[in-house]
């Protein structure tokens, strides 16, 4: 089955000056498109050049895109033909009135080419848009193994049918811009007084602009400006155009080119000397495309050895052994060929010697499986759907973003849109829960989401999406997916379960920890904070074993212990929980932080300076002395205690002997009541008494205060402790 892609160009072209023809011209038609999911596409047209110009339409808003990108290649020239020079006439001022109307450009060949030419150019298009299905394992199944499907829905929304394109959908964001080129762009000049005014000049000497020569971006040794292949790692060479390039092997995109095959001496098996360098770079570059997971060996012998075939045989084995030796861990499938396939058809020595030999090439290890006869629609597993042909022949990653090339032509007439498969493969993924409360989901904050997580173990790079989850052979929900790397692991919700509650609670303490340092009197101490989170598990009957508590870490606070943290951030981690169902689960997480502070010594808690000293290590000495001091905080502490009660018990005696006071002149010109002016004023005498001796006790106590207050300063003046 074909499939289709996306483009907004429209485009007419024509081999002639004359009338543009109604069609595409059958010579240079579109054989290749890039999309971009930012909305911009690359186009390329390549055939064969019937005259000297070539007459192009674009809609008008394209045009100035198609100017600033717009390349001309002519293909297949020999080393002493000469290209074209390709002059671009550009519209006509006023020809189009509004955006979508057709405007020309015109291209002029001198000579006219004489090879195929293709002409390539880069304007916004609609946007493709990946979306993706996860069929999760049977409940049960030891091996953790989901299957990734990832489509993408691409349409073309242009004025002509799609036929046989070539359509490669890339990720990432190319920065473009809008401009004006054809515009006459008149810009001011500065007015030149006093100086000759003849032909235009430099008033001074003007210097180029220069690049250090020091660069090296593939890192092997090379520099760029002395590097035939600057953006491949390869040898130094003493042939210019070879210097810096790939001597051996070759790594593009999904496949392996072993530039150099494994030579062997005359009727041996034996991997010579000379040819250990390249069983090496070929181990390392296989280990590099871990995407490759298998490969041919083919042993070769010329045509006058003995046994040709069984000699073939062993060099292959040997081969295979080597690399196995080094860390291969790709399936390595030797085969022999004997002396039937030379590489030299010749029966010099040389060409002998050139034959013998051992060659790798990848291995394509899809094999088509017959359809099941057992059902007719087989149940939505992923052991069912593993089978199903991906739509991306290759996937390479060029300037940091991914290019997914479509195995097969593309076509689709315009005004229509289509789905294509881009992989199809397994993963390693398992149903789970997730407790993670989003305000997007209210139900979340005390029910977990059902949760399905995958690892992307490939080389491949997963954009934004939508994802339809299915397990137990239907749909049970629907996710999205962020960018996905390879290496990283991403947990989707789809959907709440509501059957398993879990509540949280949090608690924080504080702890004193050691003295830092001591300077003029202020203290500078440590604390530890401790913050205790309980996550009380109540799971329902019918559960995943797993369930994953996304954390939030408070600022500044450290995990201790955390128990089964699969996923750690700096602002979260996921804890991981084996669950059996409906029995209750308690997750504790403790995290603590230390936290510095400053006091003044003399207004430091005796009780809590003393927790501070017995954290700290200090010199004897200097222990002595803080003991000393801790000891006159404390009697301080106690005089301030004890004068704080005597103060209260003064003031109330005084108001007592204020009362008794204000009795006696009420009574004072009654008869009568001379039996009770004595009673009252042998009370005042008595307040009066209690209160001189608790002002009295209370002079001592401020006089102790004072004198414990002068020591502790004194002891204090010249005690240092330095930052510890």
């Amino acid at each position: 089955m074909k499939h289709a892609f996306l483009a907004a160009l429209s485009l007419t072209l024509s081999a002639c000056a004359g009338p543009l023809a109604k069609g595409p011209s059958v010579d240079l038609r579109l054989r290749h498109v890039v999309l971009y999911q930012n909305g911009l596409g690359y186009f390329e047209r390549t055939g064969v050049m019937p005259g000297e110009r070539l007459t192009l339409r674009f809609r008008e808003r394209e045009v100035d895109d198609v100017l600033k990108s717009m390349v001309v290649v002519e293909q297949n020239l020999g080393p002493n033909e000469t290209p074209s020079t390709v002059s671009a006439l550009l519209p006509r001022s006023g020809q189009a009135s509004g955006p979508e109307d057709p405007t020309e450009i015109e291209l002029v060949f001198s000579p006219a080419a004489r090879r195929p030419v293709s002409i390539a150019y880069a304007v916004p298009t609609a946007a493709w848009k990946a979306t993706y299905r996860v069929i999760l394992p049977a409940r049960g199944q030891k091996e953790k193994r989901a299957l990734l499907q990832a489509w993408a829905l691409i349409s073309n929304i242009g004025d002509e049918d799609w036929s046989e394109v070539n359509v490669t959908l890339a990720t990432g964001a190319p920065l473009s811009y809008a401009s004006n080129l054809r515009a006459p762009a008149m810009l001011d000049r500065p007015e030149l007084k006093g100086v000759y005014d003849g032909e235009g000049g430099a008033l001074a000497p003007v210097l180029a602009e220069r690049s250090p020569p020091g660069s090296d971006a593939d890192r092997d040794g090379v520099l760029d400006h002395e590097d035939a292949c600057p953006r491949e790692p390869g040898s130094a060479s003493p042939q210019p155009g070879r210097h810096g390039c790939p001597l051996a092997v070759r790594a593009i995109s999904s496949e392996i080119q072993i530039l150099t095959p494994v030579p062997f001496d005359k009727g041996s098996d034996v991997i010579p000397p000379r040819a250990r360098p390249l069983i090496e770079e070929i181990a390392r570059t296989i280990k590099s495309v871990p995407h490759i997971r298998s490969f041919d060996v083919e042993g070769h012998a010329s045509a006058d050895e003995a046994g040709a075939a069984d000699l073939a045989a062993r060099r292959a084995a040997a081969v295979r052994a080597a690399l196995l030796q080094l860390g291969v861990t790709a399936e390595l499938v030797t085969r022999s060929h004997g002396a039937e396939v030379p590489l030299v058809a010749s029966d010099t020595e040389e060409a002998r010697q050139r034959n013998r030999r051992v060659f790798l090439r990848a291995a394509d290890v899809r094999q088509a499986q017959p359809p099941s006869k057992e059902r007719e629609a087989p149940a939505v597993t992923p052991e069912a759907l593993e089978k199903a042909p991906e739509g991306a022949a290759s996937v390479d990653a060029v300037g940091g973003a991914f290019r997914y090339a479509i195995a097969n032509p593309v076509t689709l007439p315009k005004k229509s849109s289509a789905l294509i498969t881009l992989i199809n493969r397994p993963v390693a993924g398992e149903d789970v829960l997730l407790f993670r409360p989003d305000p997007a989901a209210p139900a979340s904050a005390s029910h977990p989401f059902r949760a399905a997580q995958i690892e992307n173990r490939s080389a491949l790079g997963l954009q934004p999406g939508s994802v339809s989850i299915f397990s137990g052979g239907t749909f049970v929900g629907e996710g999205v997916l962020t960018r996905l790397l390879p290496g990283e692991s991403a947990t989707i919700p789809y959907a709440i379960d509501s059957s398993t509650e879990v509540r949280a609670t949090s608690m924080t303490t504080d702890v004193p920890v050691r003295v830092v340092s001591l300077f003029r009197g202020a203290l500078r101490v440590e604390d530890r904070y401790r913050r205790v989170t309980v996550y009380d598990v109540r799971p329902g009957r019918d559960v995943p074993e797993t369930l994953l508590i996304r954390h939030a870490r408070a600022t500044g606070f450290e995990p201790q212990g955390l128990p089964g943290c699969t996923d750690a951030t700096p602002d979260a981690c996921l804890v991981e929980k084996k669950l059996a169902p409906g029995a209750p689960q308690k997750v504790v997480v403790e995290e603590t932080r230390l936290s510095q502070r400053e006091i003044p010594l003399v207004q430091a808690d005796s009780e809590r300076l003393s927790l501070y000293l017995k954290g700290s290590s200090l010199p004897a000495e200097l222990r002595a002395r803080l003991d000393r001091a801790l000891a006159l905080r404390r009697a301080l502490d106690a005089a301030n205690d004890e004068l704080d009660p005597l103060r209260r018990r003064r003031a109330e005696l005084i108001d007592r002997a204020a009362e008794l006071r204000e009795s006696l002149r009420t009574i004072e010109r009654t008869p009568q009541a001379g039996k009770l002016r004595q009673t009252l004023l042998d009370r005042l005498a008595e307040v009066a008494r209690q209160s001189e001796e608790i002002g009295a006790k209370i002079t001592q106590r401020v006089e102790d205060v004072a004198m414990a207050r002068a020591e502790l300063d004194d002891t204090l003046r010249d005690l240092v402790i330095e930052g510890r």
